[in-house]
């Protein structure tokens, strides 16, 4: 598994950290819990705080999408790929295999117990997609995720004027409300 940090910058904050990584999972039945156990521990690792809906959504996409590379695809492995943009507040989940074949949606019958795995997947995530690669095709899905929060190292080294204002107040100093009108005048 390999972690790679990327760092952006937005909105006058300093950066927050976006994490990636990957893993090499066998294409067997046993690679869909492995998979989200993996996402699970990953999230974590990052202190990236979800809530039970997140949590929920992203078990259900994740089995989803990597069931149904275990039961379409082609090759030995699937290959796992996670990112996240808390600023952006979002979280991708790809899934990689050796099959050129892209999914296609499938109307299932009231009572049948496979064949809406996609609509799943489309109903949960805010996108989703597929495309093919060198090496076969990936098949990606995009979720929300809440609002993160700021650790203290990046409150405090946030804008100037945010932490001047909180000293300022902090520290019982305040500017005058009473200006000066040219001449001397309050006003």
């Amino acid at each position: 598994m390999l972690a790679l940090p990327l760092c952006s910058r937005t909105e006058g904050f300093p950066a927050m950290p976006s994490h990636s990584s990957s893993a090499a999972v066998p294409r067997v039945p046993i690679a869909v819990p492995r998979t989200r156990r993996w996402i699970q521990t990953q999230l974590a690792d990052w202190h990236v705080h979800l809530d039970d809906c997140a949590k929920d959504s992203i078990a259900v996409i994740t089995s989803e999408l990597v069931a149904n590379a275990v039961q379409h695809g082609a090759g030995a492995i699937l290959t796992i790929g996670l990112r996240i943009n808390p600023i952006q507040r979002r979280l991708l989940i790809e899934v990689h295999d050796d099959s050129t074949t892209l999914p296609t949606a499938r109307s299932a019958s009231p009572d049948a117990e496979s064949g809406r795995g996609m609509l799943l997947v489309q109903r949960l995530s805010l996108n989703h997609g597929f495309e093919r690669t060198d090496h076969g095709k990936k098949v990606w899905a995009e979720l929300g995720i809440p609002a993160q929060p700021l650790t203290r190292r990046q409150f405090l080294t946030g804008p100037r004027r945010t932490v001047r204002s909180i000293t300022r107040r902090l520290s019982g100093r305040r500017r005058s409300r009473i200006r000066q009108l040219p001449g001397g005048r309050p006003h």
